[in-house]
């Protein structure tokens, strides 16, 4: 892979992977599109997560620290003990599915065809979630019960299939669960990183194509870093004045124009 397709790709990752479109749908398909082998650009997408990962790290280190805090018995405030349990909740399912799973699924990360009706699937998921959605009786991060953290790691299972999107399927969980709009995102944000350092780091310590590519992919991890910090900051000013509905159609309107394109 040459320098250039590598910061094309951590463009791509960056400014995706906390969106609701799916980041690794995107890495592979235009890794396709470029021409660049199918398991480097998998290889490639699986561990640049790790950059957006640092980035929400750093910009929600409050939220982290406040894990750390004390907390009395009975608190329903994203704090001490109640946070770890929530956190918890929404990040076993998913690791435990992606460990007993994960050959399957990264086989499928190999053509593009999954990752394309994984966004029109997607796409669809978002809109009703949204259709059926009130904002005015969702409930925020101090809220969020153990129940609802469990469901939101149930549905980040299906982010396991290529174009459904990790952002996406917790978010429609969040929503569909009673959380709005804004801790739909953030506890996404949160529970995605320990699933991001697990399969980045799975991937720097096997793969061989990333172990001959390491200055494209140290390219890729700066671009993407530097996005994810401008993206996840501007997504969730603009929470507060938009839905996720126009997420949903990008998500349904590219669908075609990819099928068309890999005939």
């Amino acid at each position: 892979m040459n320098e250039l397709h590598a910061i094309l790709i951590g463009l791509v990752e960056g400014i995706s992977e906390y969106l609701p479109v799916s980041a690794n749908g995107h890495v592979i398909i235009t890794g396709s599109l470029l021409g660049d082998p199918a398991d480097l650009v998998k290889s490639l997408g699986v561990a640049l997560q790790a950059a957006p990962m640092l980035a929400v790290l750093l910009l929600y280190h409050r939220r982290f620290e406040a894990m750390f805090a004390p907390s009395r018995a009975g608190e329903t405030t994203f704090k001490g003990r109640h946070a770890w349990a929530l956190f918890l909740a929404g990040v076993l399912p998913v690791l435990i599915s992606g460990f007993l799973f994960k050959r399957y699924f990264y086989g499928l990360m190999l053509s593009p065809w999954p990752s394309v009706t994984g966004l029109a699937l997607g796409g669809v998921g978002i809109l009703i979630a949204e259709y059926t959605h009130h904002e005015e009786r969702g409930v925020g991060m101090d809220g969020l019960t153990l129940a609802q953290a469990l469901g939101i790691g149930l549905f980040q299972c299906l982010a396991l299939w290529p174009g459904v999107s990790r952002s996406g399927a917790t978010i429609i969980g969040g929503l569909v669960l009673g959380l709005n709009r804004r801790a739909a995102a953030e506890f996404s944000f949160l529970i995605g990183v320990p699933v991001f350092a697990a399969a980045a780091g799975l991937e720097l310590w096997k793969s061989a194509p990333l172990h001959q590519n390491w200055l494209p992919f140290a390219l890729a991890f700066a671009v993407s870093f530097c996005c994810a910090n401008v993206t996840v900051k501007l997504f969730m000013r603009l929470l507060g004045r938009m839905s996720f509905k126009p997420f949903g159609w990008y998500r349904i309107a590219i669908s075609p124009l990819l099928w068309y394109l890999f005939r």
